[in-house]
């Protein structure tokens, strides 16, 4: 009888959470990708964040009204911390993988995930790939082959990982007591990363063989709004936790990066005025050369790398995001650090006009 009764009070391994507002159009896609990346249907839930279409009823059919919460309109943050509590989350499971509703897990993704989730480490983030699309989405797979491949790799490395994003973010269940969920920014997993670090509740493992796909903007306004989100999320996160002012890894780490944009607008600036005032255009020239043949050899590394030739077709439309890219950056760095606008974040998240179908190999329909 006492056996019995440990092994049904016994934790289980992981649970996900998909927190959701009018997913109509891709949740059911997410959570049978899930299912068959190896994560049982009992040990996935959906916190509904005041959906007014069929976002709920896709979730109980297919999960049960058992694993579906409904909460009055929260914001993304607050519904999770809702549904942390409401599931008992932190007493029945050892970790918690928070994940976005518009996403596909590639087929070994909780396998691979759950063989490796050390309790050593307080928190891990996966691999995450871009959905097949337009030239946004080609785009947005060159940067995360980038910034993965290689950037999350030395992050991890000298453990200064500084956002586990939306898509494949898991917490050790014991420090979630200690995370502010209500913190009010724009980008709360990086607000969240940030208190991991801040607080010294251990390492951030990166997981690179567990693999997920992501929606990415599907017209260049959504695109727009994305990052502007994103960079003004970030420079809020970044002041709120006083980055700079202390001494861990962290600090060095993002000052590191900031000064290498600065360094980059300063170049951006200052060759073009250097080749008038000395009427040496042929350095003008150089420059650009040099860019174009380093960023197209990242390019085509990148399509190999992914078995996706059809991304060297966007190559030439790069530069234009770059540029807007450049421009978001400082444009949101004057609004939060200078003026301190935008210090809170709008409760809710839209997604009205943003999602688009996802087809059961991961591509776009």
């Amino acid at each position: 009888m006492v056996g019995a009764r440990q092994f049904q009070f016994a934790k289980r391994k992981l649970a996900l959470i998909i927190p959701a507002h009018n997913e109509e159009l891709v949740l059911a896609d997410t959570i049978a990708s899930a299912i068959r990346a190896g994560q049982h249907p009992r040990d996935i839930y959906v916190v509904n964040d005041s959906s007014v279409d069929e976002t709920q009823a896709i979730a109980e059919r297919l999960l049960g009204p058992g694993n579906v919460l409904a909460v009055q309109r929260s914001g993304k943050a607050k519904a999770i911390l809702q549904a942390l509590g409401h599931f008992d989350i932190k007493t029945r499971y050892y970790w918690v993988h928070v994940a976005d509703a518009d996403g596909v897990f590639a087929s070994t993704y909780f396998t691979q995930l759950k063989s490796r989730l050390n309790l050593h480490d307080a928190a891990a983030t996966g691999h995450i790939q871009s959905l097949k699309g337009g030239w946004i989405s080609k785009y947005r797979l060159f940067e995360y082959t980038l910034g993965l491949e290689i950037l999350r790799r030395i992050q991890a490395f000298f453990r200064v990982i500084p956002v586990m994003p939306g898509p494949t973010s898991i917490y050790r269940t014991d420090i979630l007591d200690k995370l502010d969920f209500n913190a009010g920014t724009l980008t709360e997993d990086m607000d969240i990363t940030f208190q991991i670090h801040r607080l010294n509740l251990g390492r951030i493992a990166y997981i690179p063989q567990a693999r997920t796909f992501t929606q990415d903007p599907k017209d260049f306004h959504d695109y727009y709004n994305q990052i502007q989100r994103w960079y003004r999320g970030n420079f809020q996160v970044m002041t709120r936790h006083r980055i700079g002012r202390h001494r861990q890894r962290l600090d060095f780490y993002i000052c590191f990066v900031m000064l290498e944009q600065v360094i980059l607008l300063g170049a951006l600036s200052l060759v073009p005025i250097l080749a008038w005032w000395s009427q040496n255009y042929a350095m003008f020239g150089l420059l650009f050369i040099s860019d174009v043949s380093v960023f197209l050899a990242l390019t085509i590394w990148a399509a190999i790398l992914n078995r996706r030739p059809d991304v060297l077709g966007a190559f030439p439309l790069f530069y234009v995001l770059r540029a807007v890219n450049l421009y978001v950056f400082i444009k949101s760095w004057y609004e939060i650090v200078v003026r301190r606008q935008f210090q809170t974040a709008p409760i809710g998240w839209a997604t009205t006009g943003r999602r688009y179908r996802i087809a059961a190999d991961g591509l776009r329909k």
